[in-house]
């Protein structure tokens, strides 16, 4: 597959892969917005609802300071016309019969009187004791004409009316208390004609990102906002756990893309490493296939059956090419068998020394006038179970590899040594190396590293892959590594 069409098809695979990407973290990120903004409306209603309560609490407490305690304090039983609680024309037959039913009640409700000590204490109402004074307590002040708004007015006609103080200051208690990470912030006056301003005002400060909240006050014309800061923190942690399913949302979409990208490329170099295979085994297999066919073409058509010695010579060279095309092929087969385990090692106790030093002195005799190899013989014997066949077949690969790769005048050494409860063979040649990126790739099937569109060396990227496979079966691996001054080094590893 040519290198543009390729980057062309990785293109229309990142485009859509990318795109989705982008809508999803934009569907996180807005969804995540929208959360942040409805616990931010949420958080302002549960201000709105506290600031409620608090009115409510402060309405209460003013009741029980100026009614409530006066009366359980009074000890002048003798005459109720000095007790200051109610208005003037309270008379002092209803404040004798209020202060009568008043302890009666008090005798069977004991929650009120854990009230009155919180208020005592200048302490919160208890949320669990907020219930219990709505009711009775200020119902039974309305019987005999003693009522908290009545105390309020009258309160707020003083010249020194510290009302309003109280109120805020009992509501940012309570803030406090339920929303610790929260400050207040400024106060701004607003005018109460314009409703329609009041209804938007909470949105629009929302909208303009500030928390804000509407506190009325006791003068009609006039209302005020009250904003609030360092809540940001305080909503985070309200959607956590959106947060984390978003994260986790996003992080297990980027692993799925970048998971099927590393497929597809993994498939593509696969595709383009069959396609150099099936061309080279291609080229093979036409050799020996032509080379046959022109020795029976030439028996046939020139006729040369007289010529026996000829004719003979013809014959073998078509029994030579026969031979070659029956071991290639039957070398791809047997690496099917490898890596699907359907092919069974047979392992007999060897002498790695005498095995190595055979495999050695064949190569050096063959290849005597281009090929500088020797075997470092350790002094000890090293014996272990082994499948010669399959083994000797990997050694010479490597060294044919070093031989074929190593340039002119290549110089190969073996070396074999025992370390522990492992077995080393290596073999070191002195040609270019591997390039760095490609040394943990040698040993997939159909890999080779690429020199341009010409293979000076024939070959169809099994050979590593056979030999990794092979001492799979033995329990051991082979590793590449390049030399720090020159060459590369291949080393197996054997269980001892």
């Amino acid at each position: 597959m040519p290198k543009d069409r390729l980057n062309r098809k990785k293109f229309r695979i990142i485009s859509p892969m990318v795109l989705s990407m982008f809508l999803l973290v934009t569907f996180v990120g807005y969804w995540l917005h929208s959360q942040y903004n409805n616990e931010k409306k949420n958080l302002q209603a549960d201000l709105s609802r506290l600031y409620h309560v608090s009115l409510n609490d402060g309405e209460f407490i003013f009741f029980y300071k100026n009614v409530v305690k006066p009366a359980l304090n009074y000890k002048d039983t003798t005459n109720y016309d000095k007790l200051k609680i109610g208005t003037e024309k309270t008379s002092a037959e209803f404040k004798k019969a209020y202060i009568k039913e008043l302890k009666t009640y008090l005798d069977t409700n004991q929650n009120y009187l854990n009230i009155f000590k919180a208020i005592d204490t200048n302490t919160l109402i208890p949320d669990s004791l907020r219930e219990e004074r709505q009711f009775e307590i200020l119902r039974l002040g309305y019987r005999y004409q003693i009522y908290p708004s009545q105390i309020l007015y009258t309160q707020r006609q003083n010249a020194n009316d510290t009302t309003s103080q109280f109120f805020r200051s009992l509501f940012l208690k309570n803030v406090e208390n339920k929303f610790p990470s929260l400050k207040a912030d400024r106060e701004e006056e607003i005018d109460r004609e314009d409703i329609e301003l009041l209804e938007k005002t909470n949105h629009e400060s929302l909208r303009r990102g500030r928390l804000g909240l509407i506190i009325y006050s006791h003068r009609y014309s006039k209302a005020k906002v009250m904003y609030f800061e360092n809540y940001f923190f305080h909503l985070i942690t309200e959607i956590l756990a959106q947060i984390a399913f978003g994260i986790v949302l996003i992080g297990l979409s980027v692993f799925a893309l970048v998971f099927a990208y590393r497929s597809y490329l993994t498939q593509a170099k696969l595709n383009m490493l069959r396609s150099d295979f099936v061309s080279n085994i291609t080229h093979e297999l036409k050799i020996p296939v032509s080379t046959a066919k022109a020795a029976m073409e030439a028996i046939l058509n020139y006729g040369i059956t007289d010529d026996k010695e000829k004719t003979k010579s013809y014959l073998k060279m078509v029994a030579l090419e026969m031979n070659r095309l029956d071991s290639l092929t039957s070398r791809v087969l047997e690496h099917s068998k490898l890596e699907s385990n359907q092919h069974l090692l047979r392992k007999e106790e060897t002498n790695l020394n005498e095995f190595i030093k055979r495999i050695v002195e064949s190569v050096e005799l063959f290849h005597a006038d281009t090929i500088n190899i020797k075997f470092m013989n350790p002094s000890e014997n090293i014996n272990i179970p082994i499948d010669q066949v399959y083994i000797e077949g990997v050694i010479r690969n490597l060294i044919e590899n070093s031989k074929k790769y190593g340039g002119k005048d290549v110089s190969i050494v073996v070396n074999l040594w025992q370390q522990g409860l492992h077995v080393y063979v290596s073999v070191i040649d002195n040609g270019p190396g591997i390039p760095k990126e490609y040394l943990n790739k040698v040993f997939d099937r159909f890999f080779r590293v690429p020199t341009g569109d010409q293979h000076n060396v024939k070959g169809f990227g099994l050979g590593l892959s056979f030999a990794a496979l092979v001492m799979k079966q033995h329990n051991g691996s082979i590793s590449a590594n390049n030399l720090s001054e020159k060459g590369c080094e291949f080393k197996l590893e054997f269980p001892a």
